[in-house]
């Protein structure tokens, strides 16, 4: 039953994904970034490229946790507190945020899901557990994460990211929004740059 709801609650969350009307609102290194409207005032953001690499490479990557912080984006290093199974986890990820504000927790859940042998979707959310949470970071509230992979040909693979979330703390939301901007290119850049990179000194 559990693996039936999840199964309607992924088919069911792209199938609304894709009914939202997307803006397009910068283009860079053949990534394009898109936003949609709010209501709170902090907005989704969605990145889409190509990474020069084959599907099962770039999924390796995402999911070796203990080397994200070589290419992610101010991630200072992740901390796996749960394993569900291999698929589902409960994970820490902290991040340098700028001075002077605090650093940031993303305490997230995360499934990564086989959707064809082409395609795999990666989803994470926050989740509100004292437990876990790190008294020395302001803990960062993630509506969705959601990193949909699809082999394009064996050497390339489509990447398209999802953000919707606030950072919290002090910070207002203009800058909450000029920051989140940028992530998912340079997610999607500093990943590409990374393989790349680690193929050739192969």
């Amino acid at each position: 039953m559990n693996k039936l709801v999840l199964a309607f609650s992924i088919v069911f969350s792209l199938s609304l994904s894709a009914k939202i009307n997307w803006k397009p609102i910068h283009s860079e290194s053949n990534i394009n970034i898109y936003t949609r409207d709010a209501g709170d005032g902090i907005l989704p953001f969605r990145a889409t490229g190509v990474i020069k690499a084959p599907l099962k490479v770039v999924l390796e990557t995402l999911m070796d946790l203990s080397n994200k912080n070589k290419w992610s984006p101010k991630l200072k290093n992740v901390n796996v507190h749960r394993t569900l199974n291999e698929n589902h986890m409960i994970i820490s990820e902290y991040y340098k945020t700028p001075w002077p504000a605090t650093d940031r927790e993303f305490l997230l859940e995360g499934i990564k899901e086989k959707i064809s042998d082409t395609k795999y979707i990666i989803k994470a959310k926050s989740l509100h557990n004292e437990e876990y949470a790190s008294d020395e970071h302001v803990q960062a509230d993630v509506k969705y994460l959601d990193v949909t992979l699809e082999k394009i040909s064996n050497n390339e693979t489509s990447i398209d990211f999802k953000f919707h979330g606030d950072l919290k703390g002090w910070m207002p939301v203009w800058l909450t929004n000029l920051i989140q901007k940028k992530w998912p290119l340079r997610f999607i850049q500093s990943l590409d740059s990374y393989i790349v990179t680690k193929n050739k000194a192969i």
